[in-house]
């Protein structure tokens, strides 16, 4: 299945910059290498009713290069357990992300339509935190400084490492569930 997927500049990139480009209705976020040159952009879907009353809950990763949609990226609504759904550029599944409530823990997991499953180890929602598939880690994410005025305005903003034998398809869905997990972050600060 892997051999197929496009995943853009992507593919062959291992340090992404993640800046959150937020504003009242959407959470997008423009992605670079470690170079400052654009990678991703993620735009915020939906009608802006349902983003109001419901929040950012869809998305659309899109190859700066190109503009071409490498995969789209849902929040599922759903009572207790966050479940984000990551469809490839035909609407086919990608992989599927949950949070499971644990006594005093919470655990994110992810599993990829090619089999590969992987979890967040360490703090999701400190710094920083791992990602890694049996046991072995593929990623490395450390929120970073956004600035002033954009820490201020809740902006997030983020390092991603990525280990360099990564399939694209694994590729996508890292970069999703970094998404996600700032989505988490941010339902959580707002129900508290």
């Amino acid at each position: 299945m892997d051999s197929g997927f496009f995943a853009g500049r992507l593919a062959h990139t291992d340090v992404l910059h993640m800046q959150q480009t937020a504003s009242f209705m959407s959470n997008d976020f423009e992605v670079t290498d470690a170079q400052e040159r654009p990678v991703l952009r993620v735009r915020t879907t939906g009608s802006g009713a349902s983003r109001f009353f419901m929040g950012n809950r869809s998305f659309v990763i899109e190859d700066a290069e190109t503009g071409r949609t490498l995969f789209g990226f849902e929040d599922v609504v759903t009572w207790g357990r966050d479940r984000m759904s990551m469809v490839d550029a035909e609407g086919l599944p990608l992989a599927r992300l949950r949070r499971e409530h644990a006594f005093f823990s919470t655990k994110v997991s992810c599993q990829v339509v090619d089999g590969t499953e992987f979890e967040i180890v360490g703090n999701a929602w400190g710094k920083a935190y791992q990602v890694h598939a049996r046991g072995v880690q593929i990623a490395a994410v450390e929120r970073r400084w956004a600035g002033l005025s954009r820490g201020l305005m809740g902006h997030s903003r983020y390092e991603v490492t990525l280990d360099p034998s990564m399939p694209p398809i694994v590729r996508c869905a890292v970069v999703g569930t970094v998404l996600g997990l700032d989505l988490m972050r941010a339902k959580d600060q707002s129900s508290s």
